[in-house]
C-alpha cells in the first residue's frame, strides 16, 4: 500500500507579528549641554575617540578566534553532512543541505495512475542534475547504457521505513543484479515530520547506494511523475522507462518485476 501524500511544495504561512503590533523603540534622550572650551570634556572626548578607533581596528582584523591574533584567511574543506553538519534549508551549490537544487533536462513523465496502463512506458525520462546531502554533484541520466532503478523515498513515510530495510537486505544478500544501478532520491522532506533530518535517517538505515536530495519544490519527484511513496522507476539500458510502481514491494515481487521488464 502506498502513502498517498502527493508531491507538493513545502509551503508554510508567514509568521504573524506579536499581539498588539510591533513596538517602536523609545525616542533617544536629549543630548547633554555642551560646554565649549572645557578641558575636562575635551580630554574625555579625546579618550572616547581613541577607544572607538581601537575597536574599529580590531573589527577590521577579520574576527578570528585564534588567540594568536593571526588574521590571515582561513581555508575550509567541505565536510559530509552528518547529524552535526546537516542544514535544514536549501543547499547552495556545493554546500551540504537537506534540500538541494535540481535541474530537469527533458520532458517530464506523466504522473503515474495505473502501472498496468502507463503511458510513460517506452518514453525517455528527463535527466536530473542535482547534488547529494553533502553537496556533491550527482546526475540521474537515462543515457548511461545501463539499467537503472530509481527509488524515491520520504523519511517520514511508514511504507518507506518498511521498504528500505528490505532493499538493504536484498543488497547485503547479493541479490542485486550486477548490471543494475540503484539510485535513491530523498524527496518530500519535512522538518516537522518524524526521522528528520533525512541525511541522518538514510545513514541510520544503512542505505548502500547513492542518494540525490530533492529540492523543496520536489522538482525531481514531479519530473518523474511520483504519485506516492515509495516510488520505483525502472529504466532500461536503452534509456527508456520499462516499468513504474508505487508502494511496498516484497523482494520476490521486485525480482519478478526486474525479470519481466529488464531482460
Amino acid at each position: 500500500m502506498a502513502n498517498s501524500k502527493r508531491p507538493t511544495p513545502n509551503t508554510r504561512p508567514a509568521k504573524k507579528p506579536p499581539a498588539g503590533g510591533a513596538r517602536s523603540a523609545p525616542p533617544p534622550p536629549p543630548p547633554p549641554p555642551v560646554k565649549s572650551k572645557a578641558p575636562g570634556y575635551i580630554a574625555g572626548g579625546i579618550a572616547v575617540v581613541v577607544i572607538v578607533a581601537a575597536i574599529v581596528a580590531v573589527a577590521a582584523g577579520g574576527g578570528s578566534d585564534d588567540p594568536s591574533g593571526d588574521a590571515s584567511p582561513v581555508t575550509t574543506s567541505a565536510v559530509p553532512a552528518t547529524s552535526s553538519d546537516a542544514t535544514a534549508g536549501p543547499g547552495a551549490p556545493g554546500q551540504p543541505g537537506e534540500y538541494q537544487p535540481v535541474t530537469v533536462v527533458g520532458a517530464a513523465l506523466p504522473r503515474l495512475e495505473d502501472p498496468d496502463d502507463d503511458p510513460a512506458i517506452g518514453e525517455t525520462p528527463p535527466t536530473l542534475i542535482g547534488a547529494t546531502f553533502e553537496g556533491q554533484p550527482i546526475t540521474i541520466d537515462p543515457g548511461t547504457g545501463r539499467a537503472q532503478m530509481i527509488v524515491f523515498l520520504a523519511h517520514w513515510c511508514p511504507h518507506c521505513n518498511r521498504e528500505v530495510p528490505r532493499l538493504v537486505e536484498w543488497y547485503e544478500g547479493g541479490g542485486v543484479p550486477d548490471d543494475l544501478d540503484v539510485i535513491g532520491v530523498s524527496t518530500g522532506a519535512d522538518k516537522s515530520a518524524p526521522n528528520w533530518p533525512p541525511s541522518e535517517w538514510i545513514v541510520d538505515q544503512n542505505w548502500p547506494w547513492p542518494v540525490m536530495a530533492d529540492s523543496e519544490d520536489q522538482d525531481a519527484a514531479v519530473a518523474y511523475g511520483l504519485p506516492a511513496y515509495p516510488y520505483f522507476v525502472l529504466i532500461g539500458s536503452d534509456g527508456t522507462v520499462k516499468y513504474r510502481a508505487t508502494g511496498e514491494l516484497e523482494i520476490d515481487e521486485l525480482e519478478q518485476i526486474l525479470a519481466d521488464h529488464l531482460t
